[in-house]
C-alpha cells in the first residue's frame, strides 16, 4: 500500500513518531517485567524503522526549498 502525504502531513507524522518513540523508550527503561519490556522494545524498533523511512521525505522537501 502506498500513501500520498502532503509535506505538512509528513512533518506531523515525523513529530508524532518522535514523541511516541521518546515515550516508548521511557516505558522500556522503566518496565520491570522482562516479557513486557521485550514486547515494548519490539514496538519501539518498529516505530524507529518507520521514522527512518519518513526522514528522507523530510530531507527531500528541504532540498526542494
Amino acid at each position: 500500500m502506498v500513501l500520498e502525504l502532503s509535506q505538512q502531513q509528513i512533518h506531523l507524522l515525523y513529530a508524532c513518531l518522535a514523541e511516541s518513540i521518546e515515550d516508548l523508550h521511557d516505558e522500556v527503561i522503566h518496565t520491570d517485567m522482562r516479557e513486557l519490556r521485550d514486547s515494548l522494545r519490539d514496538k519501539l524498533h518498529q516505530l524507529q524503522a518507520i521514522q527512518r523511512q519518513v526522514a528522507p521525505l523530510m530531507q527531500r522537501e528541504q532540498v526542494v526549498r
